[in-house]
């Protein structure tokens, strides 16, 4: 697992795995920033990680240019694993551990959800989210009235959905 682009390309992430963490492969974490160039310009963006697990997502986000990131996971070890991602280079983020409804009491431009598979964690954070652009990773079809984009990869289904 590395960084695909902007400032830290190609260091390399700390991979985390568990019976809730799954990291996201670097084919399926190309291919939704290659979609999300069509709708964010990664400077300035105020980005929530929410299921953050390693960082990847997030982290990503930082390496182009984001003016603020927050990473939540309510995993300890996670949290630790994003910390060692960070390392010292970077500024403009927090890290937190809280129950993930208790993480959207701000706004944000870009959201990752990420949540465990089998779960619905992610379908009731969409919910709970009034405005921005979300990035749902799940393990099924999902349907949505403001879906803009899905893609399949694998396992893995993503959807944009602006809120």
């Amino acid at each position: 697992m590395r960084i695909i682009a902007g400032t830290h390309r190609g260091k390399k992430l700390v991979e985390y795995f568990s019976p809730t963490t799954r990291p996201t492969t670097d084919r399926v974490k190309e291919n939704v920033f290659n979609l999300l160039s069509n709708y964010v310009d990664f400077n300035q963006v105020k980005v929530l990680d929410l299921f953050a697990g390693t960082g990847a997502y997030g982290i990503e986000c930082l390496s182009r240019g984001a003016k603020f990131v927050h990473f939540n996971d309510i995993d300890s070890v996670a949290l630790n694993v994003i910390k060692k991602n960070l390392g010292k280079i970077w500024q403009n983020c927090r890290v937190t551990q809280k129950d993930y409804l208790a993480a959207l009491n701000e706004q944000y431009d870009l959201i990752f959800l990420d949540p465990p598979y089998d779960s619905d964690f992610g379908i009731r954070a969409i919910d709970a989210i009034q405005q921005g652009l979300i990035v749902y990773e799940t393990d099924r079809e999902f349907s949505h009235p403001q879906i803009i984009e899905a893609r399949h990869y694998g396992r893995a289904w993503i959807y944009l959905i602006q809120k």
